[in-house]
């Protein structure tokens, strides 16, 4: 499969997805290295509501939970840079942390990558959650932070372990290849899972600015076509699509490469959602990119087109969150 995001025009690219600029060179790949912050203990149960469910649920449109979340850190050492999970947790610090001051200054001084705290009671969070309160419901694993990452894969079997046999249902969202070491167990309850990637573009070049601590991509697809062959219900979510930037001019041909290699692969769910703006995930691409992002008229229009055409090419159907902030 040809790479066709890296500049090159592919098909017919409308006007307000390109922009004609000189590429430089990308940034060197790092790895992430986060101090664990200050101790704090997780409530019991696990389990909490999420917004993260379809509008007839009360949510917000979208269909990764029926309506539950299981998050069990503060913080992600992905620290991708687009992410807009640090804005909630500044926003929710001063009351989720009212009486540990460490905890709230650590979230609430510390951009988004550079603080991470897991409960110093989760073992015993794991252990009396009462998991079959929540049989036969999708809970999603996790919202704000990836549960597969190196210091939270452990935790991420212990709860499935738990939480499986007792009958819950779990969307199990990730970046990270961790996951495949679990294939075995979730295998067993292939009924209860929905495994999900996440990709942001095709181009290796942007995608080590934008988030230099996870996966490739092609490492990520791979991830999906071994949970498949596991008989694992698939999906993933192509985000955030980016506007055309320096080291990536061309939005449609990004979006095109990326159903290419979904062709290949046919999971069961696809997602797609533009670049938001939220917080201070502007403030850290435009330093990690080294330009200013503008945004052309009526992008997320334009790209949620893009996204569902480069699909009904391949004879595939996916569901495009749109911005409604814009």
């Amino acid at each position: 499969m040809s790479n066709r995001a890296g500049g090159e025009k592919v098909g017919t690219a409308v006007s307000s997805l390109e922009r004609p600029k000189l590429v430089p060179s990308f940034l060197p790949m790092v790895s992430a290295g986060v101090p664990e912050g200050p101790a704090y203990r997780a409530g019991i149960p696990l389990i909490h509501e999420s917004r993260l469910t379809t509008r007839d649920r009360g949510g917000v449109g979208k269909n990764l939970s029926e309506g539950w979340c299981l998050n069990f850190a503060v913080g992600c050492t992905h620290g991708c840079k687009f992410c807009y999970v640090d804005v909630i947790n500044k926003l929710f610090a001063g009351g989720r942390f009212k009486n540990n001051p460490a905890a709230r200054r650590e979230v609430q001084e510390k951009d988004w990558g550079d603080y991470f705290m897991v409960p110093e009671n989760l073992d015993e969070a794991i252990a009396e959650t009462p998991w079959e309160r929540w049989a036969g419901k999708e809970v999603m694993l996790s919202s704000m932070h990836d549960p597969y990452l190196p210091q939270l894969a452990p935790y991420a079997r212990s709860i499935l372990e738990h939480a499986l046999p007792a009958g819950v249902r779990f969307c199990v969202q990730t970046r990270s290849l961790l996951v495949t070491k679990d294939l075995d167990l979730l295998s067993e309850y292939a009924d209860q899972i929905r495994l999900q990637v996440s990709v942001a573009t095709s181009s290796l070049r942007l995608q080590r600015i934008i988030e230099p601590n996870v996966p490739t991509p092609t490492r990520r697809f791979e991830v999906l076509r071994k949970a498949k062959a596991a008989g694992l219900p698939t999906g993933i979510i192509l985000a955030p699509i980016f506007p055309p930037v320096e080291v990536r001019e061309d939005v449609i041909g990004d979006v095109e490469s990326m159903a290419d290699t979904l062709a290949t692969i046919r999971p069961d769910h696809i997602y797609g959602e533009s670049l938001h703006p939220r917080g201070q995930n502007m403030r850290l691409l435009e330093d990690a990119l080294g330009h200013p992002i503008e945004f052309p008229t009526s992008f997320d229009f334009h790209a949620g087109r893009a996204f569902r055409r480069a699909l009904r090419k391949q004879k595939m159907q996916g569901t495009w969150w749109p911005d409604h902030h814009v």
